[in-house]
Parts: structure tokens; C-alpha cells; sequence
């Protein structure tokens, strides 16, 4: 008999090597599947993480399955009949971790642990877990921090070098220290797999064939279908093309993408339902209309259920394929949705639907609608970042719920221009960080910056509305690599002439006024070279790179010159020699990256429109954390909060530091997860929550602090 058991990833990867059969394809996952197990896994794990929190706390963490993988078994060799994609991913996923974590002295056991579920000696050769010839070349190279070669491979060679850098892309900012090391438990202990064991390699062929074969049962999308369109005025035969063009449409761009689409329209246009107690809407999509049927049409009539699909759902999922489509390749029309993608803001698009209105998909009002939220979302993780405040998926689900009313209530363009810009105002003020950052501490967010700073110049250049951005960011084989260069040395005795003090250097020199980005191929050319020897080659790499020489506008055409004096900052450009005091150089070029990204990130230049100075004072801004407030006094340690959901009241209490712990003892570090502990879900946290003693909600306080301190 064919035998399945339920086993962690541990002990998925630590007894056995994947092996795939003749008749198995190759590595297919495409950015799309890869971003959406990354971003699930992350996101579960963050749900449930406080920095309070040891190992031995993890195992009480709520446990996540990825599903069956199908194999038959010779000895310690596992060959895949089905799951190769996802074990390969998951490999990826701990190269990546095993990299991380080999850099933190406290976690070197939980590295080397990872190692060898990635690759062990077997019969006296070094080995990786899944068995691959042909990948084992590149799966050394991501292990050893090494490009792979990319000289005559096949495309799952560029396929998995993609998917790895994909991973990297939606774990390095949400994932760091204490946060790496517990995700990496609870990845290993309690993320779950059910292993099926065919037993022999016939059956296994029969299974794979019955697997891809037709005829399987109905799908959760089925049974909604059939829910929807029963009521049809004029039967389910009757809208049922509709339907499955609709579906199909989704689904040729990325695999779940339909019910990724139905369930950002039930969030954009029942958002009170979604916070209703009962089955989930994102884990029992199905489930959750059927119980909420009553509620979503409150005086239901015959045919309410398939209006929703003719007169709400069809005219608009061409609409989220597009964006859908925008997320894996750069759109000029809708530019920011690529960059948000990249910056790992997986849901991005209820607030476009919401947005929407009769008609809009018919003409240009839907991209402009999509691009303002797109640029929107991207000033907001622009802004938090440099402040050092997160921005996961539930920051962004938390911002997106506050603003969806006032969203909802537009009509045209200009409205929600002026709605968005509203909520915004603020926001380019906190630009003036950008001098500060250090490639140190925020490397990535360095990379995305200095890509956008890059891209900007490049632009204005040629007067070309090609966007060069992607090619700076996204690192398709090793010949287009874009990286991070130092302008000056990592010795610091080359310069201590100018900066004496070596720790001092060390900090100037990774400051971003001291950084640019360059092709990797250049890059690696100037070794340790002095940054005046650099300036003559650097005329032929990236004009930003090109303008620190003296004589670069005396040989250039002037296009670019005429280009920053329209936008006053020419004269900010510094240049270098021997003899250029260094801090202050280095100071000058991180205040002209400054007023670049005032430009790249105005409220004008994203379509947002600004309130008139009368209209200040009401308006909700973003930007505080609880702690804040506990810093200054608004609120204390041991004041009790309240809340009142549906008729029954939840109580938390304030801790020392500004975490809050409810009342069946769990402790959060947000108000947005105190609620989704007491309630199940977090929509408008600052909302909900209230000081007992004074009755006052916490974004009245929130802009207490705002009209105080300023941000």
C-alpha cells in the first residue's frame, strides 16, 4: 500500500537525497511562485515572533503546512514523482538562511546544522540533497557566495539563480538577528510536509500520470463557482463563459491568482465582513462567502450572487491581470508596482480596487488610479524605511484599511489624488535621512535607493522614457550585475591622512554619500585602487559615477547639465581630487543624493496632490509606533487599553518597554498584533484601542504626538 506521514523539513532534508526520475521536467518556478512561498512563510513566522521570544518558544508557534510531495524510495534516495519545485525551493531557502546565519558568531551551530541538510559527504564525495548533475555546479556557487556560471547552461540554471535571488529579495529586510535565528527554527521544526511514498518505481509512474492526467475532483474554485452563478437569473449556463474566461484569463498570468483576485475584491468591497469572526477568507476562500452570504447581501435577491460576478468581478480582472503582470516586469505605466514587488510587498493592489469604479477599465483612469496607489505604497516604504520602521505586509494591510474608507468614497482621478495626497503630506519630509544611511546597516535599501537615484540621472540624460531601474536592481545572470561600489578603500591607512581615525573612516566610508552602483564587471576591475586614480574610468560607467570627475560637463553634450539646472540642484554636484577633504565630500554628495530623491519622491512627481495648509490640521499621519508614545509620556506603563469589537470588550495592559499583553497573558510588540490576538484580525488598530482611564482612542493620542513633535 502507497504509505504518507507528516514529517518537518528537518527531517525532510536531514536522512535522504532527492534524486528526479528520467520522466520528471526541470526547475519551472517562475519569480511568482517563489515570492508567494517566501512571502507565506515569512509572514506566518512574523505573525507570531516577539524579540522577547527564545527557541524554546517557537515550538508553541503555530505551525505552517506546505503541502505533499510524492516519491519512491531506494535506500537513503528519494525520487521525486512530484514536489521537486518546492523541495528545490526550500533548499534555496536554507542556502540563503546557512549564509545569514554562518555570519553571526551565536548562530554558528544553527548553521552548520543547516549545512548539512543542504549538502554531505556520501561515499566520500561532498553531495547536495537533491541530486541534480546538472545543478550542482550553481547550487555550490549560491552556497559559497559565488555567481554561477552561466556559460552554455540550461534555462533552470538562470530559473534557479533567479528563485534564489528572490528569496533574498522577501527575507533580508524582514528577517535580521534574533528574528534569522528563530525563523530558522521554526522553518526546520514546525513547517510540515506530507511525504508519500509510492513504494516502487512502476507505481510511482502510474501516480505521476494520474496526477497530471483529467479528471480530478472539483477544486475549492469549483465549489464557488457553482455557489455564484447557481442563482443566474437565466440559469448558470448562461454566464458560466464569463466565469471561466475570467478565471483563465487570471491564472495564465500566475497560478492562484484567481482567488488571489477574488478575495482583494472582497476586501476592497466588504471590508466590515472581512473582519467578521468565522472561517478565513485567505486560507477557506469558498467557505468564507458561503457563511457570509447574508451579511455581503444583507437584503439578499435572486441573481445577487452572480451580479457580483458580471457587474463587479468581469469587468476588472483584466484589469489585475495587468498588475498582476506589472509586478514581474516593469510596466512604464505603472512603474512603482514592479518596485514595490521588489521591495516585497506582496498584496498591493486592495486599494486600486477599491478605487475602481463602472467604466474605469474602459479607459486610462484605471492605470492612473493603479500608479498613484503604487507610488503611494512605495513614499510610504521609502519613508518608514529610513526611519528604521518595518514595513511588512501587515503594516501595509494595517495602512491600506485605514485609508480604504476614504478610498472607497471616490470617484474620479482627482479625488483619490487628493485623498492620497492628503494621507502623504508629510511623508517627503522624511526623506532628510537619506544623507544617514550606511551600507552597514540597511544594505539593501542602500542597492534600491541608489538604483532609483542612478535611474533618475540616467533619464534625465537622455530625455529617454526607458526605464533603466530594473536593470539595476534585478540581477538576472552574472553579466548584468549591479553592485554596490565603495568610492574609497577598505584599508584605512590609504586615507588616514585625511580621516586619522580608522573607526571613523570605516563609518564615513559606508555612508551612502561614499557609495554608487556600477556593473559587477567594472566593479571588480578597481580592487583597492585610490578614488582619484578610479575618476578617469568612471567616465565610462554610470553618469552619477561619471560627474564625480571635474571634467565631465566640459566633454559631455549638455543634455544632462541643462537637465539638473531645470531642477535647481546642478551646482550641489561635487567633485573629487587628492586633495578634497574627505567628510565633508562625502557629506556634500550624501546632500545631493538627498535633493535627487526630494525629486524622485515628490508628492508632485507621484501624481499625489497636497492638501492647502488650512486642511492640516485634521489629517492622519503615518509614521508612529506605540513605543513613541510610551517614550513621551502620552501614554504609561500599566495603563490598560480597551477595545470593543461586535458587542464584547477586550482588555490589554501597557509593559515596560511599550509592549502590550492582553489578558489571556499573550504579549505583542504592535498594536496591530494585540488586536489580532484578542479579535483575530487587525483592521484599524489605532481605532480600536482606547486608554481606560481616559477614554481617549490611540490615533487621538498618535496625533497629539504628531501636533507636539512634528514628523
Amino acid at each position: 500500500m502507497v504509505k504518507a506521514r507528516g514529517q518537518s523539513i528537518e527531517a525532510a532534508f536531514n536522512n535522504k537525497w532527492f534524486d528526479l526520475d528520467f520522466y520528471q521536467r526541470d526547475y519551472v518556478w517562475e519569480e511568482s511562485q517563489v515570492e508567494r512561498l517566501a512571502s507565506d512563510l515569512s509572514r506566518r513566522f512574523l505573525g507570531q515572533w516577539n524579540p522577547e521570544h527564545s527557541l524554546n518558544e517557537v515550538q508553541s508557534y503555530v505551525p505552517y503546512f506546505l503541502g505533499p510531495y510524492i516519491m519512491h524510495a531506494e535506500e537513503d534516495q528519494a525520487y521525486l514523482v512530484d514536489g521537486q519545485q518546492r523541495i528545490i525551493t526550500l533548499m534555496l531557502l536554507m542556502i540563503y538562511l546557512q549564509r545569514q546565519l554562518a555570519q553571526m558568531p551565536r548562530a554558528a551551530g544553527k548553521a552548520a546544522q543547516l549545512r548539512t541538510l543542504i549538502v554531505k559527504e556520501r561515499f566520500g564525495k561532498k553531495t547536495f540533497r537533491v541530486v541534480v548533475d546538472e545543478y550542482a555546479d550553481c547550487f555550490d556557487a549560491l552556497l559559497n557566495g559565488r555567481n554561477p556560471s552561466f556559460d552554455n547552461s540550461p534555462a533552470a540554471i538562470h530559473r534557479i539563480w533567479r528563485a534564489y535571488q528572490v528569496v533574498e529579495i522577501h527575507l533580508m529586510e524582514k528577517l535580521r538577528g534574533d528574528a534569522l535565528i528563530l525563523f530558522t527554527e521554526w522553518l526546520l521544526n514546525r513547517v510540515s510536509l506530507v511525504e508519500i511514498d509510492a513504494r516502487d518505481r512502476v507505481r510511482a509512474e502510474e501516480m505521476y500520470q494520474s496526477i497530471n492526467d483529467t479528471g480530478l475532483r472539483l477544486s475549492p474554485m469549483d465549489h464557488l463557482k457553482r455557489f455564484l452563478l447557481s442563482d443566474a437569473e437565466d440559469g448558470p449556463r448562461a454566464i458560466e463563459g464569463t466565469w471561466n474566461k475570467m478565471v483563465t484569463t487570471l491564472e495564465k498570468v500566475e497560478r492562484g491568482a484567481a482567488f488571489a483576485y477574488l478575495r482583494a475584491v472582497f476586501r476592497a468591497r466588504f471590508p466590515e465582513v472581512v473582519q467578521m469572526s468565522g472561517p478565513s477568507l485567505n486560507d477557506a476562500t469558498s467557505e468564507w462567502v458561503r457563511v457570509h452570504e447574508t451579511d455581503i447581501w444583507p437584503n439578499g435577491k435572486i441573481g445577487d450572487r452572480a451580479r457580483l460576478v458580471t457587474d463587479v468581478l468581469y469587468p476588472f480582472h483584466e484589469v489585475y491581470s495587468a498588475l498582476l503582470k506589472a509586478r514581474y516586469k516593469l510596466n512604464p505605466q505603472l512603474r512603482a508596482v514592479r518596485y514595490n514587488a521588489f521591495n516585497g510587498i506582496v498584496e498591493q493592489f486592495d486599494l486600486t480596487i477599491a478605487a475602481l469604479r463602472p467604466g474605469d477599465e474602459k479607459t486610462a483612469a484605471w492605470q492612473q488610479k493603479a500608479c498613484m496607489i503604487a507610488n503611494f505604497l512605495d513614499l510610504f516604504y521609502v519613508t518608514q524605511t529610513l526611519h528604521d520602521e518595518r514595513v511588512e505586509q501587515n503594516r501595509i494591510d494595517e495602512l491600506v484599511s485605514t485609508v480604504m474608507p476614504r478610498v472607497q468614497q471616490t470617484d474620479s482621478v482627482n479625488e483619490l489624488s487628493r485623498v492620497l495626497g492628503e494621507y502623504a503630506t508629510d511623508w517627503p519630509a522624511r526623506l532628510g535621512r537619506i544623507p544617514e544611511l550606511s551600507y552597514e546597516s540597511h544594505r539593501r535599501f542602500v542597492n534600491y535607493v541608489l538604483a532609483r537615484i542612478t535611474a533618475w540621472v540616467e533619464i534625465g540624460a537622455t530625455n529617454d522614457e526607458a526605464d533603466p531601474t530594473e536593470r539595476f536592481l534585478m540581477r538576472r545572470t552574472a553579466d548584468r550585475d549591479f553592485e554596490i561600489e565603495h568610492l574609497f578603500t577598505k584599508t584605512a591607512s590609504a586615507y588616514a591622512h585625511k580621516v586619522p581615525n580608522a573607526q571613523l573612516y570605516r563609518h564615513l566610508r559606508n555612508r551612502i554619500g561614499a557609495l554608487l552602483l556600477l556593473e559587477g564587471r567594472e566593479n571588480g576591475k578597481y580592487g583597492g585602487m585610490l578614488l582619484e586614480d578610479k575618476l578617469v574610468r568612471y567616465r565610462k560607467d554610470t553618469r552619477l559615477a561619471g560627474m564625480l570627475n571635474p571634467d565631465f560637463f566640459r566633454r559631455s553634450n549638455g543634455t544632462l547639465e541643462k537637465f539638473l539646472r531645470a531642477k535647481g540642484i546642478f551646482q550641489m554636484n561635487v567633485t573629487y581630487d587628492a586633495n578634497t577633504p574627505l567628510e565633508p565630500f562625502i557629506e556634500a554628495r550624501g546632500q545631493f543624493y538627498l535633493e535627487i530623491a526630494k525629486h524622485i519622491w515628490s508628492l508632485n512627481e507621484l501624481e499625489l496632490t497636497a492638501p492647502a495648509a488650512a486642511a492640516t490640521t485634521s489629517r492622519t499621519r503615518y509614521g508612529v509606533r506605540f513605543q513613541e508614545l510610551v517614550e513621551a509620556g502620552l501614554i504609561n506603563v500599566g495603563d490598560r487599553l480597551i477595545g470593543r469589537r461586535r458587542g464584547k470588550m477586550h482588555y490589554a495592559h501597557v509593559r515596560p518597554g511599550g509592549t502590550i499583553q492582553t489578558e489571556e497573558g499573550s504579549v505583542a510588540t504592535s498594536l496591530t498584533k494585540a488586536m489580532e490576538y484578542v479579535v483575530g484580525s487587525a483592521r484599524d488598530p489605532w481605532g480600536f484601542w482606547r486608554v481606560e482611564d481616559t477614554g481617549d482612542q490611540l490615533d487621538t493620542i498618535r496625533q497629539r504626538y504628531l501636533d507636539r513633535f512634528g514628523r
